[in-house]
């Protein structure tokens, strides 16, 4: 299950991915986000809510880091992802998926903390 939600007015994306995502639900994700941001301006931040996500399949992981990809590409600033220990493994595939694409999220542990986060950054 996904949910990819912004806001123009911080211009910032809160997206949330929960469960095992097949394919099929990778890509709409993918189209969904990808539509959506393109409303926003760039320097965009974002809040990857992937705390409730199992880890995806190298088929899989391979649709995310090409979501990463087009999202920087469409000008995407400050990343701040939701973790914690119990999802350490879709964290560290997700980290090292944006890391091939050139930028390293921030980690919080709920959207509060992650929305804070991404204020702080934005002052600076």
């Amino acid at each position: 299950m996904y949910k990819n939600t912004i806001n123009i007015a911080k211009n910032r994306m809160v997206l949330s991915l929960k469960g095992k995502a097949e394919i099929n639900e990778l890509h709409a994700w993918s189209n969904d986000l990808l539509s959506q941001l393109k409303r926003l301006k760039p320097g965009f931040g974002v809040v990857s809510d992937i705390l409730e996500c199992h880890p995806a399949s190298e088929e899989g992981r391979m649709v995310i880091q090409e979501t990463q990809k087009k999202a920087k590409e469409l000008g995407m600033g400050n990343v701040v992802r939701i973790v914690e220990k119990s999802n350490v493994v879709t964290a560290m595939q997700w980290q090292r998926s944006s890391r091939t694409v050139g930028y390293i999220a921030a980690e919080a542990h709920s959207v509060a903390e992650a929305e804070k986060m991404l204020d702080e950054m934005e002052k600076k």
